[in-house]
């Protein structure tokens, strides 16, 4: 399959949505991919035709996930949720993963595979880390370290066993969920990646490799492995 069509949530309508979801598809575009936005409201039949013509799926970065979806009460002062999205997205996870279709996972993505598989998510990060892990300022460049697990699909791919990466994110992956390996941590010990025993292709990363792609060959790799695996 020459251009094989990846399925991407669509992350939302209004401008800064549409910017992100440009970054998502030009990343796919360059590793060779054919791009397929879907909505979040469609009929069973809908999915299951979704499942059958992609040949893989991204699921992208955003809003926090609502945490009644992994038994907690939203802390006072929360981020705006999205229900219908998250309801959306874990079908569509669940569809994807029963297909062992590839998949690849970024930012939001990570917690919601997570979420998916049981486990819990950290809402508020902020008194726990070292570095600053929500750094907007410096979006498309490195700011702190990670180290990945030897043998897993990441330092396959990166062919090494750290990396340096940029980071938007206030929440990450507090108690892990089942049959999922934690592949790379931050300094502090937070959950960076995470893979699925035994699955043909699943990668699921924290930090946002769609903004570091153009100047940083290695992310791009991330995008070329998976639409690789697709094909």
């Amino acid at each position: 399959m020459l251009y094989p069509k990846v399925g991407v949530p669509i992350i939302g309508k209004d401008l800064l949505s549409r910017y992100m979801q440009y970054q998502y598809e030009r990343c796919l575009t360059r590793a060779g991919a054919s791009v397929w936005l879907l909505p979040y409201y469609m009929e069973p039949e809908q999915l299951e035709t979704i499942i059958t013509t992609c040949s893989g799926f991204l699921f992208p970065g955003g809003t926090d996930i609502s945490p009644e979806l992994y038994g907690q009460h939203p802390l006072v002062g929360g981020r705006k949720k999205d229900p219908a999205r998250d309801n959306f997205e874990l079908a569509l996870l669940e569809a994807v993963t029963s297909a062992e279709k590839p998949f690849f996972c970024i930012g939001r993505g990570m917690q919601l595979l997570n979420v998916a598989f049981g486990g819990t998510l950290m809402q508020n990060m902020k008194t726990k880390q070292e570095y600053t892990h929500f750094d907007i300022w410096h979006i498309s460049t490195a700011t702190h370290p990670v180290e990945l697990e030897p043998y897993s699909l990441l330092a396959e791919i990166l062919h090494t066993d750290t990396v340096s990466v940029n980071t938007l994110h206030h929440q990450t992956v507090d108690s892990l969920g089942e049959g999922l390996l934690a592949t790379a941590d931050s300094p502090e010990g937070f959950a960076e990646a995470l893979e699925i025993e035994g699955y043909p292709f699943s990668l699921a990363v924290q930090w946002r490799p769609e903004y570091m792609a153009t100047r940083t060959l290695s992310q791009q790799k991330l995008f070329q492995a998976f639409v690789t695996a697709c094909r």
